[in-house]
């Protein structure tokens, strides 16, 4: 798939590797910051063929592996930082790894030989009262996927606020929790250009994402779309003149994009309470009555979707739990 070319800006330089078998992210985006050594902006997911379409993208644009000093992840998603081992074996030596304390949990060894399923998962999946073949069929799926990344073990903890520069580049770190706990989009200020990671993506929506490992957490009240749209607010704040996502096309009117956010949010919010009008539903029963042609491989980012707008509900006092389950039924109020 190919995508419009991104504006040229110093120092600044978009590689766009087409994404199979990821649904519609389109191409999964790496930056390289600098003029040698470079900092790299996430890696892509490990997938037959990358890093050698990485490495050729990389020599066009007049460097190659051994020129990587730094990689800072955006987050903690396999299509983000799947590549890296591979990436720091053909630099030759030392590379710096640095993602938010939040998701770098994610890239452990631990957590990937589990294939990313897990007790926590399967409760709320069983509160959610999803069927047991569609549960089977998420579980084989997830044990599919952990083999796009290769465990890190050694990534550096950054923080809001925390800086990265180079020749020709400098980096802020903006913790921007939502999509998951540790999102953080990466400001060149001087440039006007926004690293948004999956924040802010220009052809689809970003899923708040129901995290189910809070007791990992630095915030053990975390809900997903609180966070991600005190997130926007933050973001909204920047003077951005370009985001540069994880996927896709480059934006170019970042509080246009942003208020739509904020309409289809609110549209999901007065969805979900107009179905709760006619009773007590569970939050399957919701997913397909507001997204009935989904195709199996999505049903679990809907299902997310749907209770992490269940929970703000809950907070506005819109709707409420009418039962703890498994499974939970919701009501409106």
């Amino acid at each position: 798939m190919s995508i419009k070319a991104f504006p040229e800006i110093d120092g600044v330089r978009a590689l766009a590797i087409p994404l199979p078998d990821f649904g519609d992210l389109l191409t999964s985006n790496i930056y390289v910051l600098g003029t040698g050594p470079v900092t790299l902006v996430d890696t892509g997911p490990k997938y037959p063929g990358a890093l050698d379409a990485l490495g050729r993208m990389l020599r066009a644009a007049g460097f190659d592996f051994p020129d990587v000093e730094r990689i800072v992840f955006t987050h903690g998603h396999i299509d983000h930082f799947g590549l890296a081992v591979q990436i720091v074996e053909a630099a030759g030596h030392p590379v710096s790894c640095h993602m938010h304390r939040d998701d770098s949990w994610r890239a452990s060894s631990e957590y990937l030989a589990g294939g990313f399923w897990n007790d926590e998962v399967m409760d709320f999946v069983c509160m959610a009262n999803l069927p047991e073949p569609l549960i089977e069929s998420m579980r084989r799926r997830s044990d599919f996927f952990k083999h796009f990344a290769d465990p890190l073990d050694d990534i550096e903890p950054m923080e809001e606020g925390e800086v990265f520069s180079g020749e020709g580049f400098r980096l802020e770190t903006v913790h921007t929790p939502g999509h998951s706990p540790g999102s953080c989009c990466l400001f060149e200020r001087a440039k006007g250009v926004l690293f948004t990671g999956d924040h802010i993506i220009r052809h689809i929506t970003p899923n708040p994402i129901m995290e189910t490992r809070r007791s990992l957490l630095s915030d053990p009240d975390y809900q997903s779309l609180r966070a991600y749209e005190g997130s926007l607010d933050k973001v909204d704040r920047l003077d951005a003149r370009f985001a540069f996502s994880g996927h896709g096309e480059y934006i170019d009117d970042l509080k246009g994009l942003i208020a739509n956010y904020r309409h289809h949010h609110e549209r999901r919010k007065k969805q979900i309470c107009e179905a709760l009008a006619g009773g007590r539903r569970h939050i399957y029963g919701l997913t397909r009555e507001l997204f009935p042609d989904l195709p199996e491989h999505e049903i679990f980012l809907a299902v997310s979707e749907i209770f992490s707008h269940l929970e703000v509900l809950v907070n506005e006092g819109r709707v409420e739990r009418a039962q703890e389950g498994p499974p939970a039924l919701f009501r409106a109020v």
